[in-house]
């Protein structure tokens, strides 16, 4: 009889006891666990040259984001074929947060014009940070006194007026192919290996005009080396208020506009959420700091900060459907938006 009342008690007692683990387990399941992320030095790879726009976004964020996260952001340049190299080279990394892409719009035409078959989509994106403000210049003595001088003249010559671009595809590209499409200045494209060069070519008067992020036009404009005629805004950049907005000058345009490239911060496909979600956040708060502010001001970059997941596809997809399809309509993008499921704008 003792032994009998002796079990039934260890049997309670286990019951008890298992219950208990069972509890604990079940509530420590509904704690979340903070990401330790990072714990070493995180590797941002830009896919363009050192000094080009995106590299000047990107060493602008990564020592606020080093501040802030307590481990180095180091941005190393792998620039090639419209930015494609480097995002390869990351997409092929392990998707631990620890190698990551600042991209660009780039990413947005890769597919129709051919480069390679990648786009963001291909990604992780934790944020959009900024988009960069494109200007229209011409050689300092050009005789085209304003923009609709220009224009009217394009129209008069198809053709005639030469306009160089960083390459087929480039948002310099696209600029023209919307004053074509649009306003009806069809203008001879020229393509030039980079925006550097293609400022070069008007400054030294083999072309006629060329649209190029206003960090780049800026200082020839200050020098007396070429005049910018119109950015490509609805309302006049603050710092540029002599310098009228393509919006203001033709009202029509305004539905297209503010155009510019876009700049993201992306990781390889298959990075935890969590990771994703530590670097969003982090990146709003640097954006949200005034050395941010400071230095967006002076390389002329519109601050976007879209970090929430619906509105980053929002924002690029807009992006994308908008720029490939006048690529594909004018003819120069290769592949049809529709075999990558990209829709026609509204």
């Amino acid at each position: 009889m003792k032994r009998t009342q002796r079990g039934a008690t260890s049997v309670r007692a286990l019951v008890v006891l298992v219950t208990m683990a069972l509890v604990f387990s079940v509530s420590g399941c509904g704690k979340k666990t903070e990401v330790k992320y990072p714990e070493r030095t995180v590797n941002v790879i830009v896919g363009w040259a050192a000094g080009g726009p995106t590299d000047l976004v990107a060493r602008g964020l990564a020592p606020l984001l080093q501040a802030k996260l307590g481990q180095p952001f180091v941005v190393t340049n792998m620039a090639g074929a419209a930015g494609s190299v480097g995002a390869d080279n990351v997409s092929k990394q392990s998707p631990d947060g620890y190698t990551l892409l600042f991209g660009s719009e780039t990413m947005s035409v890769w597919q129709v014009m051919g480069t390679v078959p990648l786009s963001y989509k291909n990604f992780e994106v934790a944020a959009v940070v900024a988009e960069a403000i494109p200007a229209l210049i011409v050689p300092a003595d050009s005789p085209y006194k304003d923009l609709k001088e220009l224009v009217e003249d394009a129209k008069k010559r198809p053709e005639a007026i030469k306009m160089s671009t960083a390459g087929p595809g480039t948002v310099p590209h696209v600029c023209g192919l919307m004053l074509s499409k649009y306003l009806g200045a069809k203008m001879s494209f020229i393509p030039f290996q980079g925006g550097a060069p293609a400022v070069t070519a008007v400054i030294g008067k083999q072309v006629d005009l060329t649209t190029e992020m206003l960090q780049t036009v800026l200082p020839h404009h200050k020098a007396g080396k070429a005049r910018i005629l119109a950015t490509f805004t609805n309302e006049s950049v603050a710092q540029l208020q002599d310098v009228p907005a393509l919006g203001e000058i033709y009202p029509e345009m305004k539905p297209y506009l503010p155009y510019g490239p876009w700049f993201g911060v992306l990781a390889p496909k298959g990075t935890p959420k969590e990771v994703i979600q530590r670097l969003a956040t982090a990146i709003d708060e640097c954006l949200k700091d005034p050395k941010w502010k400071t230095h967006a001001d002076n390389i002329f970059v519109r601050t976007l900060n879209i970090t929430d997941p619906a509105k980053i596809s929002a924002h690029l997809d807009k992006w994308t459907s908008d720029t490939a399809w006048l690529l594909y309509d004018l003819g120069i993008a290769k592949e049809s938006p529709e075999k990558f499921g990209i829709p026609k704008p509204k």
